[in-house]
């Protein structure tokens, strides 16, 4: 059965090719450029000739709708330029999905998940060393009303491949916290542009605080010394700032308000200026 590989970039000259010999092994891959303003696209053209090109550089779940049209594979492999493959992975999946009978629609591989540089069972990211990759193009739904759940999956027919020394998928993100930072205000904006205004805001605050109880006592992360502290403090803090991005985007007048204040500062001081001018 044929695969395809995609993926939605901006900016990723400096990750993104090794992401993408990561995806050689596939029947095709597909590029959905966010606009960027540096190499990207000449080493994605390396790769494939399937680019496509977003007017906005800002992330939305339907980014994923870019692509989805021109998949011409059974199975699709969705992956970020942070993204790197082992070749014995890769030949696994190729194995499972060339079966005629295999019956599953979603292939759980081993996946190992760093940020800012590090990886361990106690990090509030990590998820177990299995994640959801590679999926049949049937069972794919898009959800326009969340972030990092834009992708879903209608089925439960999955096949979990085993852990293994080596053959991972790895997920290398956030090299720096500069680079947290930047790459979560994207985040942060379509957080306060998609979520529902029929929702309460009751439902981000009541995240903050299963984030603060996932570092402090599911994954106890503070046992790691500084480094978890880091971890969590970076953790917590995108959630919190969710929250602020939702409300703004729900109640947030500061524009309006300040300008209002500007105005009226402005028309003091002309009238002060008249009241000189008349003595």
């Amino acid at each position: 059965m044929s695969i395809t590989a995609a993926m939605v970039v901006y900016n990723e000259e400096k990750r993104l090719e090794n992401a993408l010999k990561s995806c050689a092994w596939c029947d095709e891959i597909i590029v959905v450029d966010r606009n960027s303003t540096d190499r990207t696209r000449e080493i994605a053209a390396r790769y494939t000739k399937k680019i496509f090109i977003l007017d906005n550089v800002e992330f939305s779940p339907k980014d994923n709708e870019a692509w989805l049209a021109h998949v011409t594979g059974e199975w699709i492999i969705s992956i970020t330029a942070s993204d790197v493959m082992h070749p014995e992975l890769a030949r696994k999946l190729r194995e499972l999905t060339d079966k005629q009978d295999f019956p599953y629609d979603v292939i759980d591989i081993p996946f190992r998940r760093y940020v800012l540089g590090l990886e361990t069972p106690r990090s509030p990211w990590y998820a177990g060393l299995n994640s959801t990759v590679l999926f049949r193009k049937s069972a794919m739904q898009i959800n326009s009303e969340s972030v990092h759940g834009a992708i879903s999956l209608d089925s439960k027919r999955h096949y979990k491949i085993l852990d293994s020394d080596t053959a991972y998928m790895y997920h290398l993100t956030h090299s720096s916290a500069d680079m947290l930072m930047d790459r979560h205000i994207i985040y942060w904006r379509a957080e306060g542009r998609v979520f529902p205004k029929t929702k309460s805001l009751r439902y981000p605050f009541v995240d903050v605080l299963k984030a603060i109880c996932r570092v402090l006592v599911k994954k106890r992360t503070f046992l790691m010394g500084w480094d978890g502290v880091a971890l969590s403090m970076a953790y917590v803090s995108y959630f919190m700032m969710r929250f602020v991005y939702i409300w703004e985007a729900r109640s947030g007048k500061a524009p309006e308000i300040y300008a209002k204040i500007r105005a009226d500062i402005g028309k003091a001081w002309d009238a002060e200026a008249l009241l000189k001018k008349s003595k």
